[in-house]
């Protein structure tokens, strides 16, 4: 009985975590998660269920005491730390390793008990390894406990960058009592483990002699299952450990710092060799060049590209498509990948589908509003690091100002929150604004307040629905920021684009899935002030509203905005001048695997 009350603990405990800590779940991650949980503790259970080791033996409590704090602390931690400004985030991976880590650490506690009773050198290395899984959430608990956030990446940077004699002035920066209560704790948790181990050394296994045919069937299932908790829980390519809130936040800070290296390196490089002649007539008047940068914008559910559709899911944009003397929409418009990454390290600088340039030797919209004397800022609403963030926080980070709304504790994570950041830039100085807005990235119910609710009922799951809701809250905050713009920062030019499209109607996948995973929107705004500045430039636009283009060209129209003359530009690759060059046939998308000739539109 004391086994089956060990794993409905366990799975009690582990629910209890997972949805009090988490929060904005789609309906099916949250099934796939609850199954996934239940497993996990049934096979945590099974080492000492069949070994016969009592539960309360107390150096089994102390490993079970261990791997709960696994279990509760980050995603406590992280839970009340974003619970306000968040509305969609999840961490179950540490929960899944704190019941791995207590099935991999008691079943291999029961074969050493079975076969080296009583070691000294097994209870110094069993203590030893127990340290340090204590040390790792205690030091979460107090950083929390110092700072009132969970640890993130700005802490974990500072750490990584921090020598000797850094942490030396840490502490002299605190009173001793502070320290004294920062030490005590861990100087207990030490003591605590390692007089559990050699005080109460693990009972023996029923399995202990292998007497008889049971006892080997026993050690064989123990032995089996501890070796598979254990390889699955500690391997180096995702293994459960590798995927915890700490560890994944320890490894993205690792390759960003590494990466930031290279492409600070790289960019020294590059901008010394960028040659940039300012075309057009000179003027003393600052003003300003905004580009917004959409997510998961499919143009076949915005009613400005489709007028036929019965909802009005882009007001603003309709209207203004109606001022053609200043806006021009191209309606056929493609992404260049299905995903973040692939697509914005090639919008963002010369690296495209159509040249053999590399992502960190390529020039950057960044780079060359520089050359030309722009102060950049780079707001974002979207993650700053990790595989799908890091690459284009790399070129971020080389504005003049980039900040990111999930490193602003307590600011509402919707796009409307940017606008905030804007009263930063000054209207005096020649501005280029990237705004990074998250969108309509799936979750879509979370992209917006519920009380924007356009169509449907609030808080109700209904991807398609809600889809559309995302894209009309996405045209709210787009006209927000042109109104802004134009009203306090002598506007000049403005682009929206998306980084991709999605299907809301089914499954996410990461590969090539159908056209309607690339149909984005873009669209510009030239100024009257800019036109008269800048002859010719919102005439090739015009001429060029209804060719083919895909994002990776943003650079490249980017630039012809500027209206530069550059050795890193070439005019026949930009929307925004009368050379532009590609036709239908020539454009590829999917990193370059599929080309756009083959969209028939079908699946509108």
């Amino acid at each position: 009985m004391q086994y089956f009350f060990l794993m409905a603990g366990a799975l009690l405990l582990a629910y209890i975590v997972y949805f009090s800590c988490n929060k904005g779940m789609a309906r099916n991650a949250r099934g796939q998660q609850t199954r996934r949980l239940g497993v996990a503790a049934v096979l945590a259970c099974i080492p000492l269920t069949v070994a016969q080791v009592p539960v309360t033996a107390p150096s089994l409590l102390l490993v079970a005491g261990i791997s709960g704090l696994w279990m509760l602390t980050y995603p406590l931690l992280y839970h009340l730390t974003h619970r306000k400004s968040s509305p969609d985030y999840e961490n179950y991976m540490d929960i899944d390793f704190g019941l791995y880590l207590f099935g991999g650490l008691s079943g291999l506690l029961a074969l050493l008990a079975a076969f080296l009773p009583s070691s000294r050198i097994v209870s110094t290395l069993v203590a030893t390894a127990e340290v340090v899984l204590v040390f790792i959430p205690l030091f979460q608990i107090i950083y929390y406990l110092t700072y009132r956030v969970c640890i993130d990446s700005t802490g974990m940077k500072t750490i990584q960058e921090t020598d000797r004699n850094e942490i030396i002035e840490f502490f002299r920066s605190f009173a001793w009592w502070q320290n004294l209560a920062a030490v005590v704790p861990v100087v207990a948790a030490v003591a605590g483990v390692c007089f559990v181990n050699f005080a109460y050394p693990v009972p023996a296994p029923a399995f202990g002699r292998l007497e008889n045919a049971e006892a080997w069937v026993r050690l064989a299932i123990v032995g089996g299952l501890t070796v598979f908790l254990l390889v699955y829980t500690w391997k180096r390519h995702h293994g459960v450990f590798g995927r915890t809130g700490i560890a994944t936040l320890y490894a993205d800070v690792k390759e960003y710092i590494e990466g930031y290296r290279h492409y600070a390196a790289s960019t020294e490089k590059r901008v010394s060799t960028l040659e940039v002649e300012a075309l057009g007539q000179p003027t003393e008047k600052p003003g300003t060049v905004v580009l917004v940068i959409g997510e998961s914008g499919c143009r076949d559910f915005m009613s400005a590209f489709h007028e036929d559709l019965p909802e009005d899911t882009t007001p603003w944009l309709r209207a203004c498509k109606k001022d053609s003397e200043h806006f021009v929409l191209f309606p056929n418009a493609y992404s260049c990948s299905m995903q973040t990454v692939p697509s914005l390290e090639r919008a963002l600088t010369e690296f495209n589908q159509y040249n053999d340039k590399d992502f960190s030797e390529s020039c950057s919209v960044v780079d060359m509003a520089h050359k030309l004397g722009y102060r950049v800022h780079w707001y974002s609403n979207q993650g700053h690091l990790g595989t799908f963030d890091t690459p284009i926080s790399l070129v971020a980070e080389t504005a003049d100002v980039a900040k990111w709304t999930h490193q602003e504790v307590g600011k509402v994570q919707y796009d409307a929150s940017l606008l905030d950041f804007l009263d930063e830039v000054d209207p005096t100085k020649n501005n280029f604004v990237v705004l990074h807005l998250i969108g309509s990235h799936f979750n879509f119910i979370n992209r917006y307040p519920q009380e924007f609710t356009r169509w449907g009922i609030p808080g109700v799951q209904d991807n398609v629905v809600n889809y559309k809701n995302s894209l009309a809250y996405t045209d709210m905050v787009l006209e927000k920021v042109f109104d802004y713009a134009r009203q306090r920062l002598n506007l000049r030019a403005m682009v929206y684009c998306s980084d991709h499209a999605t299907e809301p109607g089914r499954r996410r996948k990461p590969n090539f899935d159908g056209f309607q995973m690339t149909r984005i929107p873009l669209f510009a705004y030239l100024s009257s002030e800019y036109c008269s500045l800048h002859p010719g430039r919102m005439e090739a636009l015009q001429s060029n509203a209804e060719k083919y283009v895909t994002n990776d060209l943003l650079y490249d129209l980017i630039c012809g905005i500027f209206d530069v003359r550059s050795n890193c530009f070439d005019e026949s690759q930009s929307l925004a001048s009368t050379s532009y060059r590609f036709k239908r046939e020539e454009l590829l998308t999917y990193e370059g695997k599929k080309h756009i000739k083959n969209d028939d539109e079908s699946d509108r």
